[in-house]
């Protein structure tokens, strides 16, 4: 191979120009071809770094390929299911991180971290949507208008899985893993108290939690991070459940607590005007319920500067108990309806 002409530039890559086998090409070295090189070996398929990069796989292979061709090596091992390094490719991979980590501290030292970002999803339990999550995307887009916002809604299990494949960029749970590759950022602790049916137990007297857990306890399926922390605490308190799985909605959960199927906790502050108004009760115990931490976590292997952004925002906004008010969609070429009471 030939090389005829030569530029190095940080932003727009190495561009070569030169002519192999009788063929001219016109090369240029981009943080795309890194991004794809980097996602593929850390993800293992084309199809999760697409996923990741929100492109196409078709996209992601000819970024390998002009990188390939560039470089004059061969970075994955194509020949197998999972995309695999090749020996070369993790040097390359390892020098490319460097690379991705400098551009992002360029950026984030003039406190513009969103540049890079085109897409960021965020993954959270029902419970968080159901409270302070609209608030959050409200203020998001307010404050980075250029980053398309992508909430999904999982139990606590599920989002750390699709964190871990790359699936979703931070996500809001308790702890229900530890991982060195990834950042945890304090939120709040979640109060939860034992409630049932007023119908179901009219003890008003202060209850162990033996007779308590007499009853049958409503909880969530087993992938709840609440669910999996507790499953622990009644372990370590030589508790005996009858367990009684309600699904993986919270709201259904306390429909069925209401109805009088068994007795469950369920956070304190959102289904407070529920045991004031007398359909649930709350139960008095001799030993109070653990609160439940919760986290904003997100990958180390960035965008780590506008993930932190993003967690301090969340750290923010972060509260547990009903909203006032509901948030009202309100259609283009629509008038905003007129409350009567503000009239």
């Amino acid at each position: 191979m030939t090389i005829t002409t030569m530029n190095v530039s940080f932003f727009l890559g190495l561009e070569i120009v030169g002519i192999t086998k009788n063929v001219s090409f016109h090369i240029m070295l981009t943080f795309k071809q890194i991004e794809a090189v980097h996602w593929v070996g850390k993800l293992g398929s084309f199809a999760a770094a697409a996923d990741k990069l929100n492109t196409t796989q078709s996209a992601i292979s000819k970024r390998l390929a002009e990188i390939e061709m560039l470089l004059d090596v061969q970075l994955f091992d194509r020949s197998r299911r999972t995309a695999r390094l090749t020996e070369k490719g993790q040097e390359i991979l390892a020098l490319g991180e460097e690379m991705l980590l400098l551009r992002e501290r360029f950026i984030a030292s003039a406190g513009r971290e969103s540049i890079a970002v085109r897409r960021f999803r965020i993954g959270v339990t029902e419970l968080t949507a159901l409270t302070w999550l609209p608030s959050f995307v409200q203020a998001f887009r307010h404050t980075y208008p250029d980053v398309e916002l992508q909430p999904e809604i999982d139990v606590s299990v599920g989002l750390c899985e699709k964190l871990k494949k790359g699936a979703v960029d931070l996500i809001i749970v308790p702890p229900v893993f530890n991982d060195v590759n990834f950042e945890a950022i304090p939120l709040k602790e979640l109060t939860l108290a034992w409630m049932c049916s007023p119908e179901l137990c009219t003890q008003r007297k202060t209850l162990t939690l033996q007779q308590i857990t007499a009853y049958p306890v409503l909880m969530q399926v087993e992938r709840s991070g609440v669910d999996v922390g507790y499953d622990r605490w009644f372990r370590e308190k030589g508790l005996s459940i009858q367990r009684i799985y309600a699904g993986n909605s919270l709201i259904a959960l306390s429909a069925l607590t209401m109805l009088g199927f068994g007795v469950s906790y369920l956070p304190a502050e959102y289904f407070s005007d529920l045991a004031i108004s007398g359909q649930l009760q709350v139960l008095r115990s001799d030993e109070s319920l653990p609160k439940v931490p919760y986290f904003a976590v997100y990958r180390s292997d960035g965008p780590i500067a506008f993930s932190q952004r993003v967690a301090v925002m969340a750290e923010e906004f972060c509260d547990f108990s009903k909203p006032v008010t509901m948030p009202r969609i309100v259609h283009k070429n629509t008038p905003p309806h007129r409350n009567p009471k503000n009239t």
